[in-house]
């Protein structure tokens, strides 16, 4: 139920955002709003789970909406995202150490406050970057390929994470960034991570190719 509520709010911002600035047009000016529908692939992994490598492929889709700030303050927008995510990851079976396989995930709902700088790259154009901080919300998690029935029980239903992302307007109408992000605090339950026979932390960490598709230029 939560997952069909999450994808019916990502369906209305879409919606109003882009009946709203279809009728705009013209160079991006200060001290005006913008929206943009995203989507983007995500490559990840939990740190602190025994596995290696960007090996769990999911996926982020939603809204990004954002103020522009004037050419002589420091940041050049400040932006906000809602998301659905999923993420997790995944670990083949290792026949030398007798370590199960296993495939976690994790399908959440983030919320990201971010700044924007643009810095001008000669030929390249306009390079954004930017930073922010991901406020998420647990919907499901879920493992094959091993079995755990109390794994919900271990993650918590609200985290922290750190993203910081590179991009650029490479069409009129659609903006590519690639984003990396890593968890401020354990993706484990507080009971979880302070237990004495479990004293670690896993942290999610992924690797993304997003779009942002413009309806104000």
């Amino acid at each position: 139920m939560r997952r069909k509520a999450g994808i019916r709010l990502i369906g209305t911002l879409t919606f109003f955002a882009a009946s709203s600035l279809q009728g705009q047009g013209g160079q991006e000016k200060a001290h005006s709003f913008y929206g943009r529908p995203m989507m983007g692939i995500l490559a990840s992994q939990i740190d602190g789970d025994q596995a290696s490598g960007y090996n769990k492929f999911g996926y982020q889709v939603g809204m990004a909406t954002g103020y522009r700030l004037s050419e002589n303050k420091k940041l050049d927008a400040i932006e906000m995202q809602f998301c659905m995510v999923q993420r997790g990851s995944r670990r083949a079976f290792d026949p030398l150490t007798m370590v199960n396989a296993f495939h976690i995930k994790a399908r959440q709902i983030e919320l990201q406050v971010a700044g924007i700088r643009k810095v001008s790259a000669g030929r390249l154009g306009q390079i954004d970057f930017l930073g922010g901080i991901r406020f998420t919300r647990l919907l499901k998690i879920e493992e094959s390929e091993g079995y755990n029935p109390g794994i919900a029980s271990d993650f918590a239903q609200n985290g922290l994470i750190l993203q910081f992302a590179v991009g650029s307007q490479v069409s009129q109408s659609l903006d590519l960034r690639l984003n990396w992000d890593y968890s401020i605090m354990s993706a484990l339950s507080q009971s979880t991570s302070y237990n004495l026979f479990y004293p670690t932390g896993v942290y999610h960490n992924g690797v993304g190719l997003t779009a942002l598709i413009r309806f104000d230029n």
